[in-house]
């Protein structure tokens, strides 16, 4: 090495950047001369003219010139070559300095031609000058990119490299993973060489903006061990990443699962033990998995291992085999995580069988587990709040880590000295995260009533208890009983409450979730009901998740009108009906939480239906004494009746139903505000026989019923 050379050194990625400009530029003034020496000049080419004025050609090279390499000119003897400026390179990195061109070089095993391809299409990137001689050279004013052909063209600074064809070019990593882009539908030689902005950007030495769609991140090293599995899948995968450390080419990994299982934590563990960086590229059928480019670009910037992360809802038809193809020569390991729902189709789409795991939900061993796991050290929760926590809410794991960020956050915003967490922080914010997903296809109720307020005939009270003792005492008779055993199904709760209107059905509903202490959903059938084949259980599907995930009560009002008698199949509607009625006892028997059904016309629902209640609730309509409960429960402590009111005369001369009775005192009050006075006799039985009159019933003289 000559002192020359090593004073001339690039201190930076910019300086060499120079240098590499400077070199492609006296190549490319080669292919002029060359061009030149053809024939092709000026005076024999006016259609040249059109696009470049004569000698305008010489000219950009001498303005680039003295921009790039302001010490020599055009006519100057001998630069430097490309192993000149690589020895320059390897003096500056001993000293720290960092080089993107050269990195990519040894990333992607380039050759100098295929180097040189790049360095030329990062220079049209880099001075808008070099696109207008490159038009001039390509004979095309409008295309300022280098061609493939023009890359080939080119001389080389090392006399013994061999000449490459252009389909050779096209079977490199260079364009196989993306570094270099090559677009167009002309023979190969006229294809055009492109490189992405953040590529052209990171190659130039800037700070480049991260991808949406494509993460590279550090290996996590030591993760795997931490994570709560199943022994066998702790097994499987221990195993591929072992064969990987090995040096066998393992076929990908599939993970499937639904959102929060853990399929992204899982794939990053699995990298983790494989030493290398994690290249996350979020994929969608929508773009032809346009975004695996960029994904194997950075995996062999990287030399990481890549994760193709598929949405969970796919609308239409897919191409699951053009994943397959965007991926086939990958020489990395490659996880794809996919919704369980989607996992066949992919696995079966792929040219070779490929190694899968299905997450299944946590059961409440392993939720217990991940509560443990995720819970900040120092929180000072009982062991029987968090089993309390896992057997209630059936979340899975990224859904707990939510909820104890949503507590924790909680916390931090009380005043100094109440920050510290609770188990009832905790088990708020599961209320909070549940619910969420519940908001769009059914209401969330209050929970103001207690059994005292509930009035009604023995029997039905006793049933009600029976409700409540078969949701909190499954644990013993299911699991140390062993009656689970016998449990083909859902170990959930399913209850009929039937009855005219206004005799306490929804407050019934109101009470047995209070004392579950559980969250109540009536569900909104405008909302669930959909005259597009396949979404009503698909609307149905997202609610039992829910309700099952959270582990809430759904209350389905009105439930004749969804899960009415099935039909004789008589055209495409009543068959798609019946499905939907067939789907529903499905989701019935397998859900582990309470169902209610509420219905004004029992006789309405389907015989199937009937059968598979565990509870049945038929709610009369209130005798005399009953009545007579109700009317006073109905006066709040703050309201003062006048002496005249008599409430058992009135509960004995109209037949109402307890919401008919609500209606009556309310009215009654009214009437009463605006009168300025006391309620008195007179406003409640002209409350009560307006009420029998709004139900079509005739009113006699003294209030009873004709």
């Amino acid at each position: 090495m000559t002192s020359a050379v090593a004073s001339q050194r690039p201190r930076d990625a910019r300086a060499h950047l120079r240098d590499e400009l400077a070199r492609i530029l006296d190549a490319l003034r080669a292919v002029l001369l060359r061009q030149r020496s053809r024939g092709r000049t000026p005076l024999t080419d006016p259609v040249r003219g059109q696009a470049i004025e004569d000698g305008e050609a010489e000219g950009l090279i001498a303005q680039i010139w003295q921009a790039y390499d302001p010490s020599s000119g055009p006519a100057a003897g001998r630069r430097p070559g490309r192993p000149d400026i690589l020895t320059r390179m390897d003096i500056a990195a001993h000293s720290g300095a960092s080089f993107p061109l050269l990195h990519a070089a040894r990333r992607f095993d380039l050759n100098p031609i295929e180097y040189d391809a790049l360095v030329l299409a990062l220079a049209v990137e880099c001075d808008a000058r070099f696109g207008r001689l490159i038009a001039y050279l390509n004979d095309h004013v409008a295309q300022t990119r280098p061609t493939l052909g023009l890359a080939l063209a080119r001389p080389s600074d090392e006399p013994a490299t061999r000449l490459m064809y252009p389909l050779e070019f096209l079977s490199r990593p260079l364009v196989q993973d993306g570094l270099l882009l090559v677009e167009g539908d002309a023979p190969a030689p006229g294809l055009t060489l492109r490189l992405a902005p953040e590529i052209a950007r990171r190659l130039a030495g800037e700070v480049a903006e991260p991808e949406t769609a494509v993460v590279a991140t550090p290996p996590e090293l030591g993760l795997l061990p931490k994570l709560v599995l199943r022994e066998e899948d702790r097994r499987f995968l221990e195993s591929w990443c072992a064969r990987w450390r090995a040096g066998h080419a393992m076929r990908p990994l599939i993970l499937a699962g639904c959102e929060g299982s853990g399929r992204h934590t899982m794939a990053k563990a699995c990298v983790g033990e494989l030493g290398r960086s994690c290249v996350s590229v979020h994929a969608s059928p929508a773009t032809g998995w346009s975004e695996l480019t960029a994904g194997r670009r950075e995996v062999r910037w990287h030399d990481g291992a890549l994760v193709v992360c598929l949405p969970d809802r796919i609308e239409g038809a897919v191409d699951w085999p053009g994943l397959w193809q965007r991926v086939e020569s990958l020489k990395a390991p490659l996880i794809v995580t996919v919704d369980i729902g989607h996992a066949e189709q992919l696995a079966h789409a792929a040219p070779f069988e490929p190694a899968m795991i299905q997450l299944e939900a946590p059961d409440d061993e392993m939720a217990v587990a991940v509560w443990h796991r995720l819970l900040p050290r120092g929180v000072p929760v009982e062991p029987e709040a968090v089993h309390g926590l896992a057997s209630r809410f059936r979340f899975t794991p990224g859904r707990i880590l939510r909820c104890i960020q949503r507590a924790t956050t909680t916390v931090a915003l009380r005043p100094e000295g109440q920050r510290h967490m609770k188990s009832e922080d905790l088990f708020a914010a599961c209320r909070e995260i549940g619910s969420g997903g519940m908001s769009g296809l059914a209401e969330k109720l209050p929970l103001p009533f207690t059994r005292a307020d509930l009035i009604v005939p023995p029997e039905v009270d006793r049933e009600l208890s029976l409700a409540v003792a078969w949701i909190q005492q499954r644990r013993r008779v299911l699991d140390e009983w062993g009656f689970g055993a016998r449990m083909t199904m859902g170990r959930g709760l399913t209850a009929l409450f039937s009855g005219p209107p206004g005799v306490g059905k929804t407050m019934g509903a109101q009470v047995l979730a209070r004392e579950l202490d559980l969250d109540l959903y009536r569900v909104d059938l405008s909302r669930v009901l959909s005259k597009w084949i396949g979404e009503t259980e698909r609307n149905l599907s997202q609610l039992f998740d829910e309700a099952q995930a959270s582990g809430c009560v759904l209350f389905f009002d009105e439930a004749d009108a969804l899960f009415g008698k099935r039909s004789e199949v008589k055209d495409a509607h009543d068959r798609y009906a019946n499905v939907e009625s067939g789907y529903l006892l499905q989701r019935m028997e397998q859900n582990d939480t309470p169902t209610i059904l509420a219905t004004n016309r029992p006789a309405d629902l389907d015989d199937a239906f009937l059968r598979r209640f565990h509870v049945n609730l038929q709610f009369p309509l209130p005798d005399e004494p009953h009545r007579l409960l109700i009317w006073r429960g109905m006066v709040p402590q703050q309201a003062t009746l006048a002496d005249d009111v008599d409430l058992s005369a009135v509960a004995a001369g109209f037949e109402l139903s307890g919401g008919e009775i609500r209606n009556a005192m309310l009215a009654a009050a009214y009437m009463a505000a605006g009168d300025g006075g006391l309620i008195t006799q007179r406003h409640v039985r002209q409350a009560a026989a307006r009420e029998m009159t709004k139900a079509g019933r005739v009113v006699g003289e003294e209030g009873s019923e004709s």
